[in-house]
């Protein structure tokens, strides 16, 4: 016998090693694949020699990491890799929030609180309706507001003084009939 059989043996093994990368075999591949390469050098060893043995043995060492790290480099690639693996993360600073556009043009504009806002609620600002909160703060329905900032989806809105008036809180602290004396 020649050393032809060993070799076909490790090729046999190593396009084994590659087909269980590509194909879920629930390891029936690799299995094979041990049997092959094992084959391989068992007859290396005994038909050609103690030396071929060893080269078998040595390449075996070498070949099937190169040959797993090759079929994980292309696997990506494949139509079937395409649909097994997950796209990564995108790291756009737009990708992925819920930020609805143009938002950002709101900062500094006033409106009208159209619910109570504790704290979150509905303002008209620029004539649209836009889901609003305050800085914890309550605001009756009706009362003025200006946009402070928009942070990510939120827009942050505080009350303005009223014509003739301090600016309603709407929380102030004590419930009707309560006072701070114990009349």
């Amino acid at each position: 016998m020649s050393v032809v059989v060993p070799i076909l043996l490790l090729i046999l093994g190593l396009l084994l090693v590659a087909a269980e990368v590509f194909f879920p075999s629930m390891g029936i591949l690799a299995i094979l694949a041990s049997v092959s390469v094992g084959s391989a050098v068992v007859l290396a060893f005994i038909h050609v020699g103690v030396n071929a043995g060893i080269i078998f043995l040595l390449a075996i060492l070498v070949l099937v990491p190169m040959t797993l790290l090759l079929a994980f480099k292309i696997l990506p690639s494949t139509p079937f890799g395409k649909r097994l693996i997950l796209a990564g993360p995108t790291f756009d600073q737009t990708s992925g929030t819920a930020v609805t556009k143009g938002l950002e043009s709101l900062v500094g504009k006033e409106g009208t609180a159209l619910s109570p806002l504790r704290p979150a609620g509905v303002a008209s600002i620029d004539g649209k309706r836009v889901d609003v909160v305050t800085r914890g703060v309550m605001i009756e329905k009706g009362t003025p507001v200006r946009v402070a900032r928009i942070e990510g989806n939120r827009v942050i809105v505080e009350a303005l003084p009223r014509e003739g008036g301090a600016a309603s809180s709407g929380g102030g602290g004590l419930m009707a009939g309560e006072g701070e004396s114990g009349t």
